[in-house]
């Protein structure tokens, strides 16, 4: 599912309370009504990618990757997934010397390591530059049946292009469901 809606609609207070950010509905305002619509993911079920991903600069991508993989206990070959988000870096090298967009991009990997059954973005493409945005959406595009999406987001290409129902959401409430067809008809509805 894609989840759209102005700055402040509910979108990240949504897959907060879906990956159990919040343990109770009295923690945010918005949680009793968006708990109608889906209950909270099963802790190890899910990837999760942050629109902004906080890192410790001072280690490496490889610090990171090994991490996750004993957590979510799976092997992995680190620089086969560096590749697949077309991050170019030595494994150690330091995220420091990173840009926004590489970091981005960190972070959706470390999200898919062990392919979880859901994959929870939120804003993915955000800070990226055309070459990053197209790399996100083509590996998207190729994982689309090797993941059930949840992604917050504000670009209407990237909805379109996945295919996935779009809900939209106002004040905290989700206020309409819906699979588009153009951009349009996105932009009319927000």
């Amino acid at each position: 599912m894609i989840l759209m809606g102005h700055n402040g609609a509910g979108k990240s207070t949504f897959i907060n309370y879906l990956i159990n950010f919040y343990s109770t509905e009295k923690q945010h305002p918005f949680l009793k009504e968006l708990s109608k619509h889906q209950t909270p993911l099963e802790i190890g079920s899910f990837g999760y990618s942050p629109e902004i991903a906080m890192f410790d600069t001072n280690l490496r991508s490889i610090d990171y990757l090994e991490l996750v993989s004993k957590i979510r206990k799976v092997e992995i070959d680190v620089e086969e997934v560096l590749k697949s988000v077309s991050l170019n870096v030595s494994p150690k090298q330091r995220i420091g010397e990173f840009s926004k967009g590489m970091r981005q991009r960190l972070s959706l990997a470390l999200a898919m390591v062990g392919n979880p059954k859901y994959l929870v973005l939120d804003e993915p493409t955000s800070g990226l530059d055309i070459f990053g945005e197209r790399v996100v959406l083509k590996l998207l595009k190729e994982r689309k049946d090797d993941f059930h999406y949840i992604i917050s987001t504000h670009s209407t290409k990237l909805a379109l292009e996945l295919g996935d129902e779009v809900w939209l959401f106002k004040d905290g409430n989700i206020f309409h469901k819906f699979y588009p067809d153009s951009e349009e008809e996105i932009l009319e509805l927000l």
